[in-house]
């Protein structure tokens, strides 16, 4: 009787270790992969064209990385996803730059200004004032701004307005900024089908259907923006 205990909690054992092992293979299987093509006026690393006047002279208006560095491809509808834990994010403004450019959050995080420039800067979020109303920001100053609503959120200086962070809140963790090269990876997703938008310079530029089970080597082509959306 003891070895026919033995015998049968071991069989109980093994087959809970084979359930986990094929649950965790069908809930996070897939892989959405590829490379995001932005507009040929949206690669330029001048966001603003022009210079600007300090007092030891001028300085030009230029951001490094270009519209790579302010992209990032989200997926939305996917069954099971959970918002990423609240985390503070430090962004430094120095030399008429932030770095980095674009957050990527869940509710409730805080974004982090940081000036370590030697100018004083005015930050806001301009379309929508009641969430980061605008505020001095001197030298060596720092600001902290809570983020609760899920979204896409531009934060920008109003003395040097090409002075920008996207701040986009998240209500599940798959996601990817792009590389150098414009290419994403989102791995350990559930197959079905989801909504993959594409965020950069602060607007939704794109949103495509797609099938988590057959989203590899994606090509993800974004359109020239209209009058509108480009505020011509």
């Amino acid at each position: 009787m003891r070895m026919r205990g033995v015998f049968l909690a071991g069989w109980c054992a093994w087959l809970v270790a084979a359930a986990v092992v094929l649950d965790g293979r069908g809930a996070a299987a897939a892989t959405v992969k590829g490379v995001v093509r932005l507009p040929e006026g949206a690669r330029s690393t001048r966001l603003f064209q022009g210079y600007w006047r300090l007092e030891n002279g001028n300085v030009p208006v230029q951001s490094s990385g270009g519209a790579k560095a302010e992209t990032a491809v989200v997926l939305f509808g996917v069954n099971g996803a959970r918002p990423p834990a609240a985390r503070t994010v430090t962004v430094e403004i120095g030399g008429l730059d932030a770095r980095p450019r674009l957050v990527v959050v869940g509710p409730g995080s805080v974004l982090e200004l940081k000036n370590t420039g030697k100018v004083t800067h005015e930050f806001s979020t301009p379309d929508l004032p009641s969430v980061m109303p605008i505020e001095r920001l001197p030298p060596g100053g720092i600001r902290r701004q809570i983020f609760s609503g899920v979204g896409g959120y531009m934060v920008q200086c109003a003395e040097y307005p090409h002075i920008t962070i996207s701040v986009l809140v998240v209500e599940s963790p798959f996601f990817s900024t792009l590389d150098e090269k414009g290419n994403f990876a989102i791995p350990n997703l559930p197959d079905g089908k989801v909504t993959l938008k594409v965020w950069t310079r602060g607007r939704w530029a794109h949103e495509m259907e797609i099938d988590t089970a057959k989203s590899e080597d994606l090509a993800v082509k974004v359109p020239e923006p209209t009058e509108k959306e480009s505020g011509e």
